[in-house]
């Protein structure tokens, strides 16, 4: 295949239609729900996906990341950019530890010792790996140079603050079980001005001595005698600060949309009791609910200069990202395309599918 005169490597190709096979198991998985794609018999190449026999949308969507991958060179390099040393590092670290480090993965899905010695398998080179992943690196240079501070469509900091702060929010919080204590006593704790990591301390050291306490009683039953710690010598460690903080989005939906919505309805310096009930069927038709218990606590996000910091990253993002794959795609349309059929031929999709 080759792409307004550029030569795409057999291994990039590979690569790339493994990408386009996952997304085409994807899109078939939404258009029929209750197609079972695992059972005996069952054959891809003859569904049907978005109206286009299944094998077609493979190799189409193939030759669209192929346009795409040459696009986003020929950008990265019409902006003049370059990778920096640590980018450089980081992309040979990790091809080289793809390559030569064991991964469970491979061995429990695949059978390989390396995703690198499975990728060989398939027909894709550590050099058509490696050329990939730097795409992927140029794509994210070329992000934060057109959308970053200082690029030609930045975003104003002003916009992607209060994006952060409409769509996250940043809490402390634990659950408690009922077993160990009343949670509206640790809420109670907390209004009366009681720190937050105290507040979680005492509750582990309820649940500590509470456990201490049945371990005694279960060895003076059975009649032996108790070497563990007595509930009252019981102390707990102090609770890391920042082990308690979360940050909730506002599209999350655990542990259940209704305690997302608490969460945003909160003030900042809120202290709430947020509980969430699950209703379960057994097998015999039975249903019972379960009621958690959550002791929350609203943080102003606007004053964590870390976490606003990472979080106007990911609004950035999810603002603009689409934008940027749409306009190298649009570039990568506009190339012209020569296949060789007989060597396409050749990478058929039965052997991905193993």
């Amino acid at each position: 295949l080759t792409i307004d005169g550029t030569e795409i490597p057999a291994g990039v190709y590979i690569s790339y239609q493994m990408d386009a096979l996952s997304e085409a198991q994807s899109v078939l998985a939404e258009e029929q729900p209750d197609l079972d794609m695992t059972a005996e018999g069952f054959d891809f190449k003859k569904q049907t996906i978005e109206g286009v026999a299944a094998e077609e949308w493979v190799k189409n969507k193939t030759v669209e990341l192929c346009r795409t991958y040459v696009a986003s060179n020929r950008m990265f390099d019409e902006y003049g950019l370059s990778l920096t040393a640590e980018q450089k590092a980081e992309l040979s670290a990790y091809v080289k530890s793809t390559w030569d480090e064991e991964n469970m993965y491979a061995q429990y899905i695949y059978g390989y010792d390396t995703l690198g010695e499975y990728y060989e398998t398939l027909g894709v080179g550590e050099k058509s790996f490696e050329a990939i992943q730097t795409v992927f690196t140029k794509q994210e240079a070329l992000f934060n140079h057109i959308y970053g501070e200082g690029g030609e469509l930045e975003v104003p900091a002003a916009e992607l603050e209060a994006k952060v702060l409409s769509d996250y929010a940043l809490i402390y919080s634990f659950q408690v079980d009922p077993a160990y204590g009343k949670a509206q006593d640790y809420v109670d704790k907390l209004n009366s001005g009681t720190a937050f990591p105290e507040v979680k301390q005492s509750y582990d050291q309820a649940v500590a001595v509470a456990e201490a306490e049945e371990a005694k009683k279960e060895a003076e039953e059975a009649g032996k005698e108790y070497d563990g710690t007595l509930p009252e010598d019981v102390v707990v460690a102090a609770v890391d600060e920042a082990a308690l903080k979360s940050v909730v989005n506002v599209k999350d939906t655990t542990p259940s949309e209704s305690y997302v919505a608490d969460v945003f309805a909160m003030a900042n310096g809120e202290n709430k009791l947020i509980t969430v009930s699950e209703e379960s069927t057994a097998v015999d038709g039975t249903t019972s609910t379960t009621v958690s218990y959550y002791v929350v606590q609203k943080l102003d996000i606007a004053a964590d200069a870390d976490v606003m910091a990472n979080y106007k990253d990911s609004v950035l993002y999810d603002m603009k990202s689409s934008e940027l794959e749409e306009t190298l795609k649009a570039k990568g349309a506009a190339y012209a395309v020569t296949e060789n059929a007989a060597a396409i031929k050749l990478y058929t999709i039965d052997k991905l599918e193993k």
